[in-house]
């Protein structure tokens, strides 16, 4: 019943501030329109950020170069390693780096690289997410400290702002050497007036220590390639990764969350689905619905392919959970593949929309 009453003392005041003195009219429903507007669900994100991937380089900076300005850093993506734990780009990304570098310039983003230990034996041939050589070049304290220096000379010899370390499935029994990496990598960036971000995974792996690094949360894939058909991040799935983010540095963790989608297909393989590809599964599907209270819509096509997928309404709903849980910061997963639809959300997610 608190709704209708809400309701007739709105209207009623409309009605008397109408028939008053018609001078004060604009001020008062002015005034009148923000009491009885309903709250907001969700503070806007106060930083907005994004990646740039070496895979998907041209339709990435095509997207750069239109949207850039709506991110206040975007961080290429990536920073691989050899065999002997000393950083390199990953194929392509030192054809990029200038065209990166100058956008920035252009668009006015803060240009970040970002390490990952995907290991590099030859363009064609990597271990991705690899603990063992973490283990050996944080295990050592002399190694740790010669890592740590590689990284930020490479870093500052790139003419980068920022490096996000994104050194995943690394060993639990590592962890207090990944913290003491972190600080010496942190000092080292510091010395020569570059930033640093940890990211980190939604489940497990080591955290750095307490507020001593801004710390990103992988907010998505609890389904995805490693599972059967499922939504990639749900609003209780993003609202449960807070205890991941409270040791952030500054108290306003940052959150990532992936666009695009996984098709799981009858034969079992399963396959990603760029975000500009699902705006027609819905009408093409024999059937569609959106999952509650997930709000992550999904399709089922004739041959029996599922498909789960995001769209704006998903996604604001994953945000505004991030939002009460307390994260301020959003990282987006990935630029390349996207379309109208998504810049247009994040713009509106900015304005508190």
């Amino acid at each position: 019943m608190i709704v209708p009453n809400i309701y007739m003392t709105c209207r009623n005041h409309v009605r008397l501030t109408i028939f008053s003195r018609w001078p004060l009219w604009l001020v008062a429903v002015t005034a009148l329109a923000l009491q009885c507007a309903p709250a907001l669900r969700f503070d806007p994100p106060t930083q907005m950020q994004a990646w740039l991937v070496y895979f998907d380089a041209e339709r990435g900076l095509d997207e750069v170069r239109e949207h850039g300005d709506l991110f206040d850093r975007i961080s290429l993506f990536a920073y691989e390693l050899t065999p002997d734990g000393r950083p390199r780009p990953a194929p392509g990304v030192a054809q990029m780096i200038p065209r990166f570098l100058r956008l920035a310039e252009e668009t006015g983003y803060s240009p970040w690289v970002t390490v990952v230990n995907d290991v590099r034996f030859s363009r064609d041939s990597a271990i991705l997410k690899d603990p063992y050589l973490v283990h050996d070049v944080i295990a050592n304290p002399v190694r740790r400290g010669a890592h740590a220096i590689a990284l930020a000379e490479e870093v500052e010899s790139d003419g980068f702002a920022g490096l996000h370390l994104d050194y995943e499935q690394v060993f639990e029994s590592d962890s207090l050497e990944f913290r003491s990496f972190v600080d010496e990598l942190r000092h080292e960036l510091e010395r020569r007036g570059l930033g640093l971000e940890v990211v980190v995974e939604p489940s497990h792996g080591p955290l750095p220590h307490h507020r001593s690094a801004s710390v990103s949360i992988m907010g998505y894939d609890l389904y995805g390639s490693h599972s059967g058909p499922g939504p990639r991040a749900t609003p209780e799935f993003v609202a449960g990764l807070k205890n991941r983010a409270a040791g952030d540095a500054d108290g306003a963790a940052g959150l990532a969350i992936a666009v695009g989608g996984f098709a799981w297909d009858p034969d079992g393989g399963v396959r990603t689905i760029d975000w500009s590809a699902t705006d027609s599964l819905e009408s093409e599907a024999a059937r569609s619905s959106r999952a509650e209270p997930s709000m992550v819509p999904n399709a089922e096509f004739p041959d029996g392919t599922e498909v789960w997928f995001e769209d704006p309404e998903s996604l604001r709903s994953k945000w505004e959970a991030a939002s009460t849980a307390g994260f301020r910061r959003l990282l987006l997963w990935r630029l390349g593949g996207n379309d109208e639809r998504l810049f247009s959300f994040l713009r509106d997610l900015r304005r508190g929309r």
